[in-house]
């Protein structure tokens, strides 16, 4: 580089640093369009997912199973980019504010669902797509309330509040709500006894909970909610007999009772248990809810090629954990081994620990991951899960990896011998999100073959609102405003020990 550019360099680097804070964040972004109108819009969020999560995945389905991932068919065809994901007063987002940017169309602080710090609320885009016409439907992994899907309809200063978004669900009126959350909807288990099932039921919606009753159902307008908490994991549905829906067959459920209105639909459909996996460290929990994602997005991209006025956008609203692949062997030539290795990981630690209680003795650990794992633990190992179960003394420290008893259980199993895996030497930096930028596609006819380049993730509003034709801003906050009103908080928003950010 000449002496002069390098000046340049310095003389912009100099500017940077003396933008406003605010500014500074929101660097100039990529604004790609899509140059026509669609009647119906899938939005397919791969919560939690990162490109460490698609290289394993991509890796075990085609040294493994044989086939190629449609993700990689897609991302390879169909435009494609990068989303930066930070949330309007931090670099590292968490689900509602990223939802919130994506369906608001402008930056919030951590915690609440459609709103402004200030109390501000604003309207999601499917509110707006609702009140022009259109069917809306959500599909879910974990409970039907969580973050993600509740941020896309309605508006609420705090994301927990899983009670009363049951009960704005109900007055918001979608035509499919399908996933976990028995508990905010179960007389006998909310908290003000009210029973949601009976008042979705007298207003017209088919209620499921089992998978046999959603192959049977013929309602038109369908409450299925299949579980206490979130979904089970897809490994422990596919290899321990959990009696759940897959994602597939919820959507499958969802698509045709959209497609029968006449103004089209907008559905967001959400794989959200990577997330949790990849909060977990739990590779095979990662990897076959990543499969599982991806036999959906087969189902959807030919959904689309029978329903060409359908518009269908892949999105990650984050990633987490960042669990990857890693060397091993001289001149990593024993690196793939550890691929070879998920293929005996049949159960996740979420249902590991349902099995061993409270208080198991290390025989019993060391047994566990010996059936559900593939792994022989030491002594040591095993006696170092006891504690962090037991106990709630975590190893190897609690601030990195922040999700016990189950980072343990994780670092318990990692790889010890960098000559070659007897473990699958799948790192995490931690058990939390990162600020990485994630994934963002498009599939549909019509569309130009272009790079989409690096977005934010407002751009997604942008999208969806020309996709449909329905245009509207919401107030917009600026990042000193929301410091400002911080200041007076006495604590952030709190997560429930079971409900990941």
């Amino acid at each position: 580089m000449k002496r002069r550019d390098l000046l340049k360099g310095g003389i912009l680097a100099g500017a940077l640093s003396l933008l406003p804070q605010g500014v500074a964040q929101g660097a100039p972004q990529n604004l790609p369009s899509l140059g026509r109108r669609y009647r119906n819009l899938i939005v397919f969020v791969y919560d939690g997912f990162s490109w460490e999560d698609y290289a394993v995945a991509q890796a075990y389905a085609r040294r493994r199973l044989g086939r190629v991932l449609a993700l990689e068919r897609l991302l390879a065809r169909y435009p494609n980019g990068l989303v930066n994901t930070y949330s309007l007063t931090s670099y590292v987002t968490e689900s509602s504010a990223a939802a919130n940017a994506m369906s608001c169309g402008v930056k919030t602080v951590n915690g609440g669902l459609a709103i402004h710090a200030d109390g501000t609320p604003l309207k999601p885009f499917f509110a707006a797509a609702k009140e022009a016409g259109k069917a809306v439907g959500l599909v879910t992994t974990t409970t039907v309330t969580h973050a993600t899907p509740a941020g896309f309809v309605v508006s609420n200063p705090d994301r927990n509040a899983e009670e009363r978004i049951a009960e704005q669900y109900l007055a918001f009126g979608a035509e499919v709500y399908l996933g976990g959350g028995d508990r905010f909807f179960n007389a006998e288990k909310r908290q003000d006894k009210k029973d949601l099932y009976a008042a979705f039921a007298q207003a017209g919606y088919g209620v499921v909970r089992t998978p046999e009753d959603l192959a049977r159902s013929n309602a038109s307008r369908l409450l299925g909610v299949f579980y206490d908490g979130h979904v089970p994991y897809e490994v422990d549905r596919r290899f321990q007999g959990v009696k759940v829906p897959s994602l597939k067959e919820m959507v499958q459920a969802a698509l045709p009772r959209l497609a029968s209105y006449r103004n089209g639909f907008v559905l967001q459909v959400e794989a959200g248990r990577i997330d949790h996996a990849n909060h977990i460290n739990d590779p095979a929990a990662t990897l076959w809810d990543v499969l599982a994602a991806d036999e959906t997005l087969e189902l959807l991209t030919a959904f689309v090629d029978r329903n060409p006025d359908t518009l269908l956008l892949v999105v990650s609203d984050h990633a987490t954990g960042v669990g990857g692949l890693y060397g091993a062997g001289r001149s990593y030539l024993e690196s793939s081994v550890g691929i070879d290795l998920l293929e005996a990981q049949k159960a996740s630690f979420e249902h590991m620990r349902r099995l061993l209680g409270n208080s198991p003795d290390p025989a019993q650990v060391k047994e566990a991951y010996r059936a559900m794992k593939g792994v022989t633990l030491t002594d040591e190992e095993a006696e170092r899960v006891v504690r962090a179960i037991r106990d709630r003394v975590p190893w190897p420290e609690g601030v990195r990896q922040g999700v016990q008893p189950d980072n343990t259980m994780a670092w318990a199993m990692a790889q010890r011998n960098a000559a070659k895996p007897d473990r699958p030497n799948i790192g995490y930096s931690s058990g939390q999100h990162t600020a990485s930028p994630v994934v963002l596609a498009l599939y549909g006819q019509g569309l130009r073959l272009f790079s989409l380049g690096l977005v934010d993730n407002t751009h997604v509003f942008r999208l969806m609102g020309e996709a449909l034709g329905v245009r509207y801003q919401n107030p917009v906050m600026s990042e000193e405003e929301a410091l400002e009103i911080l200041k007076g908080r006495p604590q952030a928003v709190r997560h429930p020990e079971d409900v990941w950010a």
